[in-house]
């Protein structure tokens, strides 16, 4: 069952408030903020499934990426 995504920012431009992060219903909704936030030069789109709910998805991008929960990153 698809239970929408979760964009965490991780790394900004100029203003660095830290790793932010927000749920969306869909990968498309979750790309166009990014895109939207001209500021956010870091970003990562991943799963918000049960295993991502198990640990803390801010900060565990490594294991993450690592299983295949990241669907989408930009890096800079």
């Amino acid at each position: 069952m698809f239970e929408g995504v979760v964009l965490v920012v991780y790394g900004w431009k100029s203003v660095e408030p830290g790793t932010l992060s927000w749920v969306f219903p869909s990968l498309t909704a979750a790309v166009c903020a990014a895109h939207a936030m001209t500021n956010a030069v870091e970003w990562a789109i991943v799963t918000s499934s049960s295993v991502c709910a198990k640990m803390d998805c801010v900060t565990d991008l490594a294991t993450l990426r690592a299983i295949g929960g990241v669907l989408l990153e930009q890096t800079a």
